[in-house]
């Protein structure tokens, strides 16, 4: 079931959102429009679940994006099972207001009316929010009536609603402006996303489905992800959504400049996906900008990456739409591999020849012996190796990994290795 908050800029869905999901996920300002895309996360309330989105601000004022950003809300109220329509307590009701109620009541969705900022209300029009029945009046700054707003929800939520965790969640990360936007719409061959010139135009996470070959993903267009920014900066805040993004997808689309080629931050972000065993795609953009010596750029690339050299490596371009349709081929396989489980008995086979054949590494003038080694979980691949030993040092756990991509390949997939002493 998905719910979405909506309604004008500034009158408080950021909030209402952060205080439903009990997280700071949406990112809140005083500049109208600060949410540009549509973003979700799971609302839990007792023993029901379901996903909430909130919306970039509808309006009727012809400022910068406002089109794009009404055309996209419209989307998610259509898609919506529930609608929470928030008014502003402290300004009239307008004609866009009343057209948004009947636009919602037009296409028969189940509504809650929300009205916000009841503690800073101007008497002279509060009682035209009147008119609606069983309005529920609150103030996301004083949390008045939030348990109410959920008593609600709960009665309208069709109980025990499981999150839905069958499709394949995909993620495009990386900095600010090397193109996951560009490259995200050329994926859906529409536009999903919000595409401007200005770097940072995405600010948060956008969800969309694309099918493949028969397979449906659920594919993420992260705002652009930096480690290291100014306190308080709507950058930042961007970046905790890309983070949200790398804990909750299976595979993630890392997105390299071409042409500035692995920075610092391209190899923090490579680093983060492979701590968290996440498949990784490795897609070069703006391929078409690399004039001279293409095969020695693309080998300095992925030296530059040589920790994550089991991933595949793609060169692309979004503008001229070079070489997508490799980029879900290229999906496909990552997944294959991601959700392989190898038999035990070929596992403790190909170690048994490999014991034979390679010499051991010592600890302590003491070689490490495997004694038996299992496959315990795919998405990621999660292997339980029982050892002579209690602990083993890093460079047999890289060994071992190697190893395992020499006889199994599982490319794109980041091994995830569990040591224990039999």
């Amino acid at each position: 079931m998905i719910i979405s908050i909506v309604g004008k800029p500034n009158v408080g869905k950021s909030s209402l959102f952060n205080l439903l999901v009990a997280k700071n996920k949406s990112i809140i300002s005083k500049m109208p429009g600060t949410t540009r895309d549509t973003i979700a996360d799971y609302l839990t309330i007792k023993d029901k679940n379901a996903m909430l989105i909130d919306t970039g601000g509808l309006n009727d004022e012809d400022y910068a994006l406002s089109k794009k950003i009404n055309l996209q809300t419209q989307e998610a109220i259509e898609s919506s099972d529930i609608v929470i329509l928030v008014f502003d307590a402290k300004e009239p009701l307008s004609d866009f207001d009343i057209s948004l109620f009947k636009m919602i009541v037009k296409l028969k969705k189940t509504y809650i009316i929300v009205v916000n900022k009841v503690d800073e209300k101007n008497d002279n029009f509060f009682y035209e929010f009147m008119r609606f029945k069983d309005a529920i009046l609150i103030s996301t700054k004083r949390k008045t009536n939030i348990d109410k707003l959920k008593e609600r929800l709960y009665e309208l939520i069709n109980k025990s609603i499981k999150i839905d965790d069958s499709d394949t969640k995909l993620a495009f990360v990386g900095r600010t402006n090397v193109g996951k936007s560009s490259l995200f719409n050329a994926c859906l061959k529409k536009e999903r996303s919000i595409v401007a010139p200005q770097a940072g135009t995405t600010l948060d996470s956008v969800d969309s489905f694309i099918r493949y070959n028969n397979r449906t993903y659920k594919i993420v267009d992260t705002a652009g992800l930096r480690l290291k920014l100014k306190k308080e900066s709507l950058d930042k805040l961007a970046s905790y959504l890309a983070l949200f993004s790398i804990e909750r997808c299976d595979i993630a689309l890392l997105v390299i400049d071409a042409i500035e080629g692995v920075k610092t931050q391209d190899l923090r972000i490579a680093s983060l996906l492979e701590q968290k065993h996440k498949g990784i795609v490795v897609v070069l953009n703006k391929w078409d900008l690399v004039e001279k010596d293409h095969d020695k750029v693309f080998k300095e690339l992925k030296d530059r990456l040589s920790f994550v050299k089991f991933a595949p490596f793609l060169r692309v371009s979004a503008k001229e739409s070079k070489n997508i349709d490799k980029i879900f081929k290229n999906i496909q396989i990552v997944e294959d591999y991601y959700n392989k489980r190898i038999p035990t008995h070929d596992l403790n086979e190909a170690l048994h020849v490999l014991s034979k054949t390679h010499p051991a590494i010592n600890i302590n003038s003491k070689p490490i012996k495997i004694k038996y080694i299992n496959q315990v979980e795919t998405k990621p691949p999660t292997f339980v190796i029982f050892t002579n030993t209690e602990k083993v040092p890093k460079n047999f756990e890289h060994y071992i990994k190697n190893q395992l991509y020499s006889m199994f390949k599982f490319t794109g997939c980041p091994l995830k290795l569990i040591f224990k002493k039999d």
